[in-house]
């Protein structure tokens, strides 16, 4: 019986999630605003979620892959919105969108590969240039932030 080619099993990969299950309303226009994303699905076990802190920690330093997206509300037409990652409390990727109509927009915010430390910790941000303070975050899955270790 020959060898069978394959490959090894994989490691343990850290991975993380977390949502928006309560809508956030009334964000303060041209300030970023942490998003306050207070569920874990229940399909995420490896406990490196925070719902007090609205943040994922790694624990296992590596390249992760990371995606953010906030569903808005409540939008201006002819306005910009933001969706920004930051690592530790510094901006590592932002993503704008500009609303043609007053409807609801989704901004998305990836980061296909990035190393972290053990310690660092991820957080997903908004802003809103609507020149009013009545734009909303929408609830549910919509609003969320996930983090994967790819290597």
């Amino acid at each position: 019986m020959g060898a069978i080619i394959g490959s090894p099993p994989a490691p343990q990969r850290p991975s993380g999630c977390l949502y928006l299950n309560n809508i956030q309303l009334n964000l303060v226009d041209s300030t970023p605003t942490l998003v306050l994303l207070e569920t874990i699905p229940a399909e995420y076990t490896d406990g490196i979620e925070n719902v007090g802190t609205h943040r994922i920690t790694p624990g296992k330093a590596g390249f992760y892959s990371i995606v953010g997206k906030i569903r808005l509300e409540q939008v201006v037409a002819d306005k910009k919105y933001e969706a920004l990652i930051k690592v530790s409390g510094v901006v590592i990727h932002q993503q704008y969108i500009h609303a043609s109509l007053a409807d609801v927009i989704g901004v998305s915010c990836v980061i296909p590969c990035l190393y972290l430390t053990a310690a660092n910790y991820v957080e997903l941000w908004a802003e809103s240039f609507a020149g009013v303070n009545t734009v909303d975050i929408s609830s549910a899955l919509d609003t969320f932030l996930a983090v994967q270790r790819v290597r």
